[in-house]
């Protein structure tokens, strides 16, 4: 890709350093722009895994959890994976360690790790890099997108592989 760059800016005779260097110059405001975002967001997502907030939402929602027959296990990983890629995955790679990758539970982690997204972190990106402020449909939809997928991979694993 990088060779196909060269070669067609070379083709199309246009100064591909000069070209380089304005594109850099450029990336600083935008990394300025967003430094505020990621540092808000790093903060909201400490908070919220290290105050014990997600220990209270976890131990409410386990005796409903027990009632439809979902592992307990997989409950942080489906409530962190919104806000946190890094944060679900590192839950993620719990299971694999604590039941297998090839368990019901490794599979079901897996398979809710790819039907979600970190829709949180994506808002703050790209809404933070070019100044939307109003994000309340966006959030819903993501969120009722994320919700959606944490059901439709309960569903599919129970499907494809019990």
């Amino acid at each position: 890709m990088v060779v196909f760059i060269v070669v067609y800016g070379f083709l199309k005779k246009v100064d591909i350093y000069d070209t380089f260097i304005d594109g850099v110059k450029e990336s600083f405001s935008c990394i300025f722009n967003l430094f505020p975002t990621f540092i808000a967001m790093i903060l909201a997502v400490n908070l919220f895994i290290n105050s014990g907030v997600l220990e209270f939402i976890l131990n409410s929602l386990k005796s409903f959890f027990s009632i439809i027959k979902v592992p307990t296990e997989i409950l942080p990983l489906a409530l962190v994976r919104p806000i946190s890629g890094s944060a679900s995955l590192a839950y993620l790679n719990n299971i694999f360690a604590k039941f297998g990758p090839d368990s019901y539970l490794g599979l079901l982690g897996s398979v809710m790790q790819g039907c979600t997204d970190t829709t949180l972190y994506v808002i703050s990106l790209y809404f933070g890099s070019i100044g939307i402020k109003k994000i309340r449909y966006s959030m819903f939809a993501g969120l009722c997108a994320d919700l959606i997928g944490i059901i439709a991979s309960i569903i599919l694993v129970n499907l494809l592989f019990t």
